[in-house]
């Protein structure tokens, strides 16, 4: 199997003249040059002492630099662990000690990026072509003995997932080339593709589903530093793309941005527009589909899955909101608490339980190597016999496509009664106004009650009264939350994903802001 380093290198040899990227200010990098300039960065943080298992941490945002590091530590064997500039000084801080760095490099035109730079005193990276700065650590760190033999960390990503503390989740080139594998397979993306790129390269999502597939198809990315929903619009009206992959929440504010000002996004050139990081709940999915004119495409993974479990894409577009059929060549099951199988038997697909909920176990190429310096986590999180426990709530359909409930740690049991969040959500996320909702328990007298976070619409406000009432005729008595909370922006991630941990922190407290 091909090595993850080797992807741009492969489609080089067969068309180096292709555009592989193309800058924010419209300067375009082939295939060919792509790879000269990874083989040249490669060749030089060699000659500096950069060796097969040390961490390169790479702190900035989207860019053809980032890439091109990326690619160049893993070209000589080094783990690559891409960080948001974004992250606050103490994020950074706590993964540089936890993952003790040979070297720090810092992608240029961040100001957050040179603000980190300026605490480590970075210097120029002296590699012909690259801006950043870069920092080396000698701190007698010695490579993980694991890196050097059988299937070697290619990346690192870092997830505190819903709760506690960030994760250094360790990704071999055998996970992140079956999943780039099984995306050319199923055709997700083709070489003809032009990919608007602004899903982070530090998270799973961006790395794997968006770079390392798009290249591995032969296709042009357009990295994107930072999303915008006017940018995006642009790229769709005026630069032609064919492909969008996105979170929820950037679909929300495209709607936002098509309302505010009364402009639409057709005709246009979108083959994909695709969904994953969390569930899009079925309004705003008929929105953007109305908005782009096309259905939408979901899947469902996580960072310790490569992150692919299962996509829509290889049958039609789903008019609701299921995650699709789990991905050729993995298992996927559905377990309760004592780990026995939800529903009679199991096929390779995870045609189980049907109509029945369980917690989602999922084997095979795409499962992590582990949790770097944490057995004990790797231990609770994957089994003797390689089954990952995702701690996600999940059914299968009468089709064998899996729909994400919720998560294990997430499920609300009010009077005796299981409550899931995402049914609550859905309903709330019906009603007129609403941008995005959050659902959490809060521990009351010996129960727990439900409680919903809203975000409404740019310039607009959620009769929150109104909502209760049509909450009524929806749902049961022990399902309707106890506290409605509007706030202008809800918590969430550099991604956009939803950060469930900091909300039920902020019901636990009563607090409305």
């Amino acid at each position: 199997m091909t090595r993850v380093d080797r992807i741009v290198d492969a489609v080089q040899r067969r068309t180096p003249d292709r555009p592989a990227l193309v800058a924010e200010d419209g300067r375009t990098t082939t295939y060919g040059e792509l790879e000269q300039r990874i083989a040249a960065t490669a060749e030089s943080l060699a000659r500096r002492g950069l060796v097969a298992g040390q961490r390169a941490l790479l702190v900035g945002e989207n860019s053809v630099d980032m890439i091109v590091m990326l690619f160049a530590a893993m070209r000589v064997g080094a783990w690559a662990v891409p960080l948001n500039a974004r992250m606050s000084i103490g994020e950074v801080d706590a993964i540089t000690l936890h993952c003790a760095p040979r070297l720090i490099y810092f992608g240029a035109a961040s100001p957050e990026a040179a603000a980190h730079a300026a605490r480590h005193a970075a210097g120029h990276v002296d590699v012909e072509g690259l801006a950043g700065l870069a920092a080396w650590r000698n701190d007698g760190v010695e490579p993980e003995p694991e890196a050097q033999h059988g299937d070697p960390v290619a990346a690192m990503i870092y997830t505190s997932g819903s709760t506690g503390q960030p994760k250094g989740v360790m990704l071999t080139h055998r996970n992140l080339m079956f999943v780039a594998e099984t995306s050319l397979a199923q055709r997700v993306l083709v070489a003809d593709d032009r990919i608007h790129h602004v899903l982070p390269i530090s998270h799973s999502f961006g790395l794997a589903s968006a770079l390392l597939c798009g290249l591995h198809a032969g296709a042009t990315l357009y990295p994107v530093a930072r999303f915008s929903a006017e940018g995006l619009a642009r790229a769709i009206v005026e630069d032609g793309i064919t492909v969008f992959q996105g979170v929820p929440a950037m679909y929300a504010r495209l709607i936002e941005w098509a309302q505010q000002t009364g402009r639409g996004l057709t005709p246009n050139r979108l083959r994909l527009c695709y969904i994953g990081g969390s569930v899009i709940d079925a309004p705003r999915k008929a929105a953007a589909e109305a908005l782009l004119g096309l259905r939408l495409h979901h899947g469902y993974g996580l960072t310790e899955t490569s992150p692919a479990v299962s996509r829509t894409v290889g049958e039609p577009p789903p008019g609701d909101t299921t995650a699709g059929r789990p991905i050729p060549g993995i298992e996927v099951t559905l377990r309760d608490k004592g780990g026995a199988l939800v529903g009679e038997g199991a096929t390779g697909e995870g045609q189980t339980g049907e109509g029945q909920t369980g917690e989602i176990w999922v084997r095979g190429p795409n499962v992590m190597k582990g949790y770097f310096r944490d057995p004990a986590a790797t231990r609770a999180a994957v089994d003797a016999e390689g089954w990952l426990h995702t701690g996600d709530l999940g059914q299968f359909g009468p089709r064998g496509d899996l729909r994400i409930v919720g998560r294990l740690k997430e499920l609300i049991i009010r009077g005796g009664f299981n409550v899931y969040p995402a049914e609550v959500e859905n309903a709330i996320a019906a009603f007129p106004d609403v941008a995005q909702c959050a659902v959490v328990g809060r521990a009351v007298d010996g129960d727990e009650e439900v409680v919903a976070y809203i975000e409404p619409q740019a310039g607009r406000s959620v009769d929150v009264a109104a909502l209760q009432a049509a909450l009524r005729e929806r749902l049961a008595p022990y399902k309707l939350p106890a506290r409605i909370v509007c706030m202008e922006r809800l918590p969430a991630s550099t991604t956009g994903k939803l950060l469930k941990a900091q909300i039920k922190a902020l019901a636990a407290s009563g607090s409305d802001a």
